[in-house]
Parts: structure tokens; sequence; C-alpha cells
């Protein structure tokens, strides 16, 4: 028998698409037209069929600080792109924002008002759909799953785990019945596609990263990811893959077989 809640889901009222940007190369040769990011937008609207839900963009905050005439032309040009490429879609510019992808993901974390959202910096895009009612079902059934990972290579036996792709920890999920997605436990949280439980990190991931790596000895300023491995890796050597795993609730999208669900397209630009 088919949930119906399930068939009557809004999914307006469940997630939130944030899109992570900032001006390529800013200080050189700045790239205004960054048709990635629509790229970005109009793959998930797509290819995962999300037409009805809230798009936002959240420029990286330095950009207005340290280039404000360069940041009023990116924000002109990403409108006229949104208008010209993508008018039939509710996109919004978010005016404030935080400084650096760790900033503006807090900040967008206790701007939404759903309970998950979606992530996405400005170079990705998905090549293969996943049923994203089953997952928002899957996610009020299952409050274990804090964050679920999309992956840009196979799920072939070959890839994962790779001390190199982060996963040391890659097991097929079975304990979860409610579970109506397919799912593998992984090691670390990444900035790679995902989808994320917004009170986890309001209430677990913000708090940890502040206790334990303020913002001014952060490892990085665009890879958030830097600064949660570490407190991840301290916490296996403490207490042990499995206990982690149910402290940080990571997961992939996907078991052994599995295609790809994203692709980069920003390696010409990839951050140093």
């Amino acid at each position: 028998m088919v949930n119906k809640n399930f068939k009557t889901m809004n999914l307006n009222k469940k997630i939130t698409v944030c899109v992570f940007t900032h001006i390529i190369e800013a200080s050189t040769n700045p790239y205004l037209d960054n048709r990635m990011l629509i790229d970005t937008i109009k793959s998930t609207s797509e290819v995962l069929n999300l037409k009805e839900v809230k798009f936002q963009i959240y420029i990286d905050a330095a950009m207005k600080r340290l280039y404000p005439k360069l940041y009023l032309k990116y924000v002109s040009k990403i409108q006229e792109n949104l208008n010209n490429f993508i008018p039939e879609l509710d996109v919004e510019i978010v005016k404030n924002t935080g400084e650096t992808l760790r900033g503006n993901w807090e900040c967008a974390m206790n701007n939404i008002d759903t309970p998950y959202m979606m992530f996405l910096e400005h170079d990705w895009k998905f090549i293969y759909d996943v049923k994203v009612k089953e997952i928002i079902k899957t996610l009020d059934e299952c409050k274990e799953i804090s964050y679920l990972k999309f992956s840009r290579f196979p799920l072939d036996g070959r890839s994962y785990p790779s001390h190199t792709l982060w996963e040391v920890y890659f097991e097929i999920e079975n304990s979860l019945p409610k579970a109506t997605i397919p799912l593998t436990r992984i090691s670390f949280w990444s900035g790679n596609p995902h989808i994320m439980r917004v009170d986890a990190a309001k209430e677990f991931y913000i708090p940890l990263l502040e206790m334990n790596t303020p913002k001014n000895k952060a490892h990085g300023l665009s890879f958030l990811e830097r600064d949660i491995k570490p407190l991840t890796e301290k916490c296996i050597k403490e207490h042990g893959m499995e206990k982690t795993h149910s402290m940080f609730g990571t997961y992939m999208y996907g078991k052994v077989p599995y295609p790809p669900v994203i692709e980069h397209t920003g390696d010409w630009c990839r951050k140093k």
C-alpha cells in the first residue's frame, strides 16, 4: 500500500536546494559569466525533477567586502542568466551571506526553514536520477541519517573503500528496516553534493566545529571538510568506527553496484 502522506508530500516544505558560489579568479582574471552555476541548478531541477522546490544561491560574502564592484556585476550576471536560461524556477540570490564556505554553510543552515538542505557548490551537476521523495521519506523515518552523499564514482567494489577518497569505512546499511533507498555507511562528511538534516548541522556539527576549530583557526577558506575530517578521525581513534558513525550519521546514496550520480564540472578552476 502506498503511504498517503508520501503521495501528497510537498517537497517545498521539506527541502531547500542551496548552491554556494564565489567569483572564480576574482583577484586576477574574474570569471563573471558562471554558466556552471546555471548548469548545476538546471541539472538538479531536470534530472531530479525538482521543479517546485526553493533554490537559494549563497555568494561568499568576502566577495562583497574585497571586490564590491565585481560583486555587483557578478550578482547582475547571475540574475541575467537565471532570467535567460531557467526563468521557470524559484531561485533566490540571498543578500546576507557568510564569509568562506564554512561561514556561508552555517549562514544557510540558520537561514532556511526546511528540515533538509541539499548542498551544492557551483561546479557540480546531476547525471543520474535519485528519487528525492523516497530520500525524504527515508530521512523522516530514519533519524540515524544526518548526511547523505551522492557519489561521483561508480559503486563497483573498486572505487571504495579508499583512503584517497576519504572513505576508510564503507559498509552496506542493512539495519534500517524503514529505509526505502539503497544506503552505504561511510566515514566522512564531504563537500560533494549531498542532503543534510538541518537539525544535525545546527545541534551537532556546528557546535562541534566552534568548540574545536573556531573559524580563525580553520584549516582552509573554501574546504569545510578539512575542518570536519580531523574531528571525525579523532573520534574514530577514541571511540572506534561504529560509535563515530552513529554520532556523525554519514551515509552514501547507493550500494554496490550503483552508477555515478554526480559529475564535477569545475576541474579547470579547482581551488588551490
